[in-house]
């Protein structure tokens, strides 16, 4: 039986948070490292929010055996990683890199997770009506499970490049999703020279797609902010890309597929 938790202190507060703001800085960077999860696509800021929203919900869970949190955690991510085309596996990879992170960084005790775990696993059984993935009746989301959606995968003329990436040993097409993200993108060449802010239509790990009226060329280089952020202490980093294809639309647009010529999965800073 839990013993009622007595008023924090401003000062345990305080080092509440500072514990809480190491450890989502060292999980974003630990998540946005992971080549085999596509979270990794997601700014620095966004994966940051996502680690601590985790510290929180699981502390709440362990502390005060409150899992709401960790629930509503769960179907927030879950919801996400659906709508944009990842995998359970990029969820449950998610999942392990918070986990690990916590002992690594935090000292949490593994013994202590053992009740924290069940409510996860039940957790994503409860999502599947939600999602489009095959989800086992006895999922364990510490084991690497491998899961194909229920329908056929769905291609068309607006997807990132094709590249090919190496993930859980075998070789599989970059993930496409439909992350839609500010960004600018800059052009200085002889034959055109552009600077325009527009949206992604779709990500890969190794680049994005989006749509333009302006005269790209295939192989053109470019200079691309993703994200692209205006409000005050947003973050942006410019990194350089060139033309992979060009799609012409209906409404006399052109869809750009654009390679990325440097991770851009590394911290912002």
């Amino acid at each position: 039986m839990l013993l009622q938790k007595p008023e924090v202190t401003k000062e345990q507060a305080r080092q509440q948070k500072q514990r809480c703001d190491r450890f989502a800085a060292g999980t974003a960077d630990a998540i946005g490292s992971a080549g085999d999860c596509l979270f990794s696509l997601l700014p620095y800021e966004e994966r940051v929010r996502q680690a601590a929203s985790w510290y929180e919900a699981c502390a709440q869970a362990m502390l005060r055996c409150n899992y709401s949190p960790l629930d509503e955690w769960i179907r927030e991510q879950a919801c996400r990683a659906s709508s944009e085309n990842f995998e359970l596996h990029d969820l449950l990879r998610l999942l392990r890199i918070c986990r690990q992170t916590a002992i690594d960084i935090d000292g949490w005790d593994e013994d202590v997770f053992s009740s924290v775990d069940d409510v996860i696993n039940e957790g994503l059984i409860a999502i599947r009506p939600k999602v489009t993935w095959n989800i086992p009746d006895r999922l364990n989301y510490l084991k690497d499970t491998e899961t194909t959606p229920v329908g056929p995968a769905v291609t068309n003329a607006t997807e990132a490049p094709n590249f090919m990436d190496r993930r859980g040993g075998e070789r599989r097409y970059s993930g496409r999703n439909r992350l839609a993200l500010p960004i600018r993108v800059r052009c200085k060449t002889e034959a055109l020279k552009c600077d325009e802010i527009t949206f992604t239509d779709n990500v890969s790990l190794t680049g994005l797609y989006f749509s333009s009226m302006e005269n790209y060329q295939i192989g053109t280089h470019l200079q691309v902010t993703y994200p692209y952020w205006t409000h005050p202490g947003g973050i942006n980093k410019e990194y350089p890309a060139r033309v992979a294809r060009l799609d012409p639309q209906p409404d006399g647009s052109v869809g750009i597929a654009v390679e990325f010529l440097q991770d851009l999965r590394e911290r912002q800073l």
